[in-house]
């Protein structure tokens, strides 16, 4: 990875400037990890031919970073967080581990075990570095956070379900799909079904299952310090909701919020009690 390459490619993030409650120092932290995080998925989807190369690189510049040798903008900003927060070397390259699985021709996956690895190691991990910057003092808090990350990606893959297809990528199990009697060519086909609405179903069900489930484990003792990720969360469970009602699960129309009603969700997460 060259240090022109990624400078041009790389760009420190203002993600942290939402979260107006957080201290300084955690706020440009959560910005550093979210541009890598940014930074390894656009390497996938951005379509460079180089893009297994660049994988690489980046592999080796997260080890320059563990060994304060640094050598592009993005490993230099690491080692600065990396002073304060103490995130393991492998949350970073188990998330390089998992977006590379986009770089197949084909992305399927034959089980929903095989699609929850996926998910940890790309939504999960994420949550899991968060949580070093927010701080906590229970060790519940990374299962709070693991199962948090699942909640939001079964979220985006229903979401995404539609232009995901259109690139050859199906993040619905081959079990899932075989269970509603759904061949792949009819995901691929991008024509909306009663069958596909069903399994989208399905999947925002568990998606639901898995808010449900963050809820109630969260350590009462790290509610406070984890006020970013539950905002964070109550926002795409709120985007799932939005989906349920939806008369078409399985259209070209990407289902957001509106700045309103992050805000309202944001305030409405500030003021929860335990």
């Amino acid at each position: 990875m060259q240090n022109n390459q990624n400078n041009k490619a790389y760009k420190k993030s203002n993600f942290g400037g939402a979260f107006f409650f957080l201290p300084k120092k955690k706020k440009r932290a959560l910005g550093v990890i979210y541009a890598f995080c940014r930074y390894a998925d656009d390497i996938v989807d951005e379509g460079y031919q180089d893009a297994q190369a660049r994988l690489v690189a980046l592999r080796q510049e997260i080890e320059a970073v563990f060994s304060s040798k640094p050598t592009t903008a993005l490993g230099q900003d690491l080692v600065e967080v990396l002073k304060d927060f103490k995130i393991p070397k492998k949350y970073f390259l188990d998330l390089i581990d998992g977006v590379e699985t986009d770089l197949r021709p084909a992305v399927r996956f034959e089980t929903f075990g095989d699609l929850k690895w996926y998910m940890y190691r790309v939504a999960s991990i994420v949550g899991l570095m968060c949580i070093e910057i927010f701080g906590y003092t229970n060790e519940k808090t990374k299962e709070y956070a693991q199962t948090l990350g699942y909640a939001v990606q079964m979220t985006n893959i229903v979401r995404d379900a539609f232009e995901d297809a259109k690139i050859n990528r199906i993040y619905l199990s081959k079990e899932s799909l075989e269970s509603l009697g759904i061949e792949e060519q009819e995901v691929l086909a991008l024509k909306d079904s009663p069958k596909i609405e069903a399994v989208l179903f399905l999947a925002l069900e568990k998606s639901q299952n898995y808010y449900n489930k963050a809820h109630k484990i969260l350590p009462k003792e790290d509610f406070a310090s984890l006020l970013a990720a539950r905002a964070m969360g109550n926002i795409y469970e709120a985007i799932l909701q939005k989906i349920q009602k939806s008369p078409c699960r399985f259209c070209a129309k990407k289902i957001k919020l509106s700045k309103l009603e992050k805000l309202r969700i944001l305030l409405k997460t500030w003021r929860e009690r335990p």
